[in-house]
């Protein structure tokens, strides 16, 4: 047996012992995250960049006055369009652009459901508008506001008011 093979076998051992003992196994150098053997979309970039533009939507909906009729009706579509295209958004796209555009229609899809009370979960992340716009604007103003664009009172949940940080 030559070094190289020894190497490879002490290391197929290593990775074997790990994942019985329930210890994290990393993916090989170089591989992308999506094709790793522990992968999940919870933890691919796609949350990760969801987790950050969602947020900024959701500002975008306030700035606005909240979500109307038209913007729960393309929030409607995008379940279809991602019924169709959800390969797309997970692995890429060919066409330059594509892949992009259907981000964008998910992540304000998201902003605009988070506005439900209890917001709603997706991908491994939650979205709660309430609790989105209590970083910003403190947890009264982002209740008062929640109540007033859905016309119900939101969920009842405890949002701490951060006005002072």
């Amino acid at each position: 047996m030559s070094d190289r093979q020894a190497k490879r076998q002490r290391r197929a051992e290593r990775r074997a012992a790990a994942s019985q003992e329930g210890g994290i196994s990393h993916p090989p150098r170089g591989a992308p995250p999506l094709f790793t053997e522990r992968s999940s979309v919870a933890s691919s970039h796609l949350a990760i960049a969801l987790s950050a533009a969602v947020p900024l939507r959701v500002l975008g909906l306030y700035e606005r006055q909240g979500p109307d009729e038209n913007d729960l009706e393309a929030a409607r579509q995008v379940g279809t369009l991602l019924a169709s295209k959800g390969d797309v958004l997970l692995f890429g796209s060919q066409v330059r652009g594509e892949t992009a555009k259907l981000f964008n229609h998910v992540a304000q899809a998201l902003a605009i459901l988070s506005f439900a009370p209890g917001g709603m979960t997706c991908f491994g992340q939650h979205f709660d508008a309430q609790a989105i716009l209590a970083g910003f604007f403190g947890g009264e103003e982002a209740k008062r506001y929640c109540e007033q664009v859905s016309g119900t009172a939101h969920a009842k949940q405890e949002i701490p008011d951060n006005q002072g940080e």
